[in-house]
């Protein structure tokens, strides 16, 4: 065994959504907003339609998730993310309005986050312990605001495939093979189609397998825009039933993959000043 994983299990996979709509969108063209609505209905159907399939699924399964949500989502959609607390899952904060810790000040992020989290507080009356950075885009920076909202974990980094210490802060790692935004995502224009949905689930498959053979973190992230249609859904349900049911694989959400790590460890420590950019000779 390879990591100390929650019940003893030999590897894990975390189900995670990043509940954004159409957030992104309107922060990257909030200089000059489009005359075009078509991508802003398009991510709409994430809160009118995907967020409620995908949440129907994992009460068939009995799967709880990690949902990574904007203030701004939480804000104009409270109904559906109160539906998120209440059928069991970890809220945690992305942002305001998406925007990436990359192209704002500290002062800017800590304000942002804070929002959020008085937004989500407000919603569920939980405080949200966990961040995933818009993007996965983050700064050194971010680390010190997390520490200073009373964060413990962070999911936003790469540097694993098991759960590490940045900062004294759980890092939750994510990776990009196992999001389904490289293979979903199309808007108007793209040279490319969206891969389908049985190339996603064999990708996956072997993922979840390979994490299984070696004990270590399949971190699967999700956005209910894109993962939330229908056939979507059911090659989920169809990946997931397995691994639920599969008592060598644990299924914790981030937040409690994250406590688990504060108390057992394991994995690296990296101090914050070895994420900055290293200097040359």
């Amino acid at each position: 065994m390879t990591h100390p994983w929650p019940g003893g299990a030999r590897a894990a996979v975390c189900f995670t959504l990043d509940f954004d709509g159409e957030s992104p969108h309107l922060w990257r063209t909030r200089a000059n907003p489009p005359v075009s609505v078509g991508e802003l209905e398009q991510r709409r159907y994430g809160p009118r339609r995907g967020i409620r399939n995908l949440l129907s699924m994992m009460d068939n399964l009995n799967l709880r998730a990690t949902v990574f949500v904007p203030g701004w989502i939480a804000a104009k959609y409270p109904e559906q993310v109160a539906q998120v607390h209440a059928r069991g899952h970890e809220l945690a904060l992305h942002g305001w309005c998406h925007e990436a810790p990359t192209g704002l000040t500290r002062d800017e992020l800590h304000r942002t986050l804070a929002r959020a989290a008085d937004t989500l507080t407000g919603i569920s009356g939980v405080r949200p312990v966990g961040y995933r950075s818009p993007s996965w885009d983050m700064t050194t920076d971010v680390f010190g605001v997390l520490h200073e909202l009373g964060l413990t974990y962070d999911s936003s980094l790469m540097g694993d495939d098991r759960p590490y210490v940045v900062d004294g802060m759980v890092e939750v790692p994510v990776d990009w093979a196992t999001d389904d935004a490289p293979y979903y995502r199309y808007v108007g224009g793209d040279p490319r189609p969206p891969a389908t949905t049985p190339e996603v689930l064999s990708g996956w498959a072997a993922e979840i397998a390979a994490a299984k053979k070696l004990g270590t973190l399949c971190m699967i992230t999700v956005h209910p825009w894109l993962s939330g249609r229908p056939a979507r859904v059911a090659a989920l349900e169809e990946l997931l039933a397995p691994v639920v049911a599969d008592r060598e694989l644990a299924t914790p959400t981030a937040g409690e993959l994250a406590e688990h790590h504060l108390k057992y460890g394991g994995g690296y420590t990296v101090p914050l000043e070895e994420l900055g950019r290293p200097g040359h000779d």
